[in-house]
């Protein structure tokens, strides 16, 4: 079954930072600008604070003077472009070895942590190029599961991100402008969070109408759809004709059903149209023989099926093992 993704949910997720934000610090002044740092800087601040922290347990005086001297963020620049660090939980804690003695037993080891971390990461980051990776990745992207993994982009993506990054930097102006008025930015933020709880609840009415039943097209004959009423060895014909034309994902399909009619006719279940494949596989016990051979046909009918991944002549054939498993021979 395909996956829908709620537009009230995206608009929600892309939107709440900005409405929080702009609503709890509408006076506050602006940031300071990050220090800016070349990365051979970085590296030796890193190195300084960790000096800092290990001379702290003998002058615990210090913490506040090694507070002060960290900056808020800094904008380290590198060779293939720059990225910003934030201090403010390594400045929080400082603050807390300072003003609570109680906690700096259990403070210092947190920062010490986090500075060893980032002196690893720098390391790593001007390690050496590991000349593999590109033939490792590729190996790894060969393999099944990612065969429907695209590994660059699309046009149609490179539009929707386009179009997606346009309308986020308008509606960051746009709230931008509102909140320089308070009582207009109350009343705007309010109407959106209105606007968008209505289309979700819209979004889960639509949501809950549907279900498998209705996106699922039962195979029939006639007006009456029972598995048993074909008998298995007619589905399982079926399912080989359809091989044999290199349709797998209708060979699947049909094998699956097979498995659901000979267990059918065998007694293990009455009859009932209405059932979906996972309420098949809880009827059947797990004290039957053939319960572990259902449970892999099932799941390689809905891998194939309903998450509609590309099915080769492996799944058709490992389907045939596990009907085999089931009796149907």
């Amino acid at each position: 079954m395909r996956s829908r993704v709620p537009l009230a949910a995206v608009a929600f997720g892309l939107l709440f930072p900005i409405l929080v934000c702009g609503a709890s610090d509408q006076t506050a002044p602006p940031a300071s600008p990050p220090a800016s740092l070349s990365f051979e800087d970085y590296e030796r601040e890193l190195a300084r604070i960790d000096r800092g922290l290990q001379s702290l347990p003998e002058h615990p005086e210090r913490a506040e003077d090694l507070r002060a001297s960290i900056p808020a963020k800094w904008q380290v620049q590198t060779p293939s472009g720059h990225f910003e660090i934030d201090n403010s939980e390594l400045r929080e804690k400082l603050e807390a070895y300072t003003n609570e003695s109680e906690r700096r037993a259990e403070v210092l080891p947190e920062m010490e942590l986090k500075i060893e971390a980032a002196i690893d990461g720098a390391k790593e980051f001007t390690g050496p190029v590991d000349s593999t990776a590109r033939g490792k990745l590729d190996r790894i992207l060969a393999d099944r599961e990612f065969r429907g993994v695209a590994k660059t982009q699309s046009p149609l993506e490179k539009v929707k991100d386009w179009m997606m990054a346009r309308v986020v930097r308008i509606l960051s102006r746009l709230f931008g402008a509102a909140f320089a008025h308070p009582q207009a930015s109350k009343i705007f933020l309010w109407c959106l969070i209105g606007a968008l709880v209505l289309a979700f609840c819209a979004w889960i009415v639509v949501l809950l109408r549907g279900s498998a039943r209705d996106e699922y097209s039962y195979p029939h004959d006639g007006d009456l759809f029972l598995p048993s009423s074909k008998h298995w060895q007619q589905w399982l014909n079926e399912a080989r004709r359809s091989a044999d034309r290199g349709d797998w994902r209708d060979a699947v399909h049909l094998a699956y059903w097979s498995g659901i009619s000979y267990l059918e006719s065998s007694g293990v279940w009455k009859p009932d149209r209405a059932r979906t494949p996972r309420e098949y596989l809880r009827m059947l016990k797990e004290s039957n023989a053939a319960r572990p051979a259902l449970d892999a046909l099932t799941g390689r009918f809905e891998f194939v099926w309903y998450a509609q991944h590309p099915a080769s002549s492996e799944d058709f054939q490992f389907s045939l093992a596990q009907l085999e498993k089931i009796g149907c021979r």
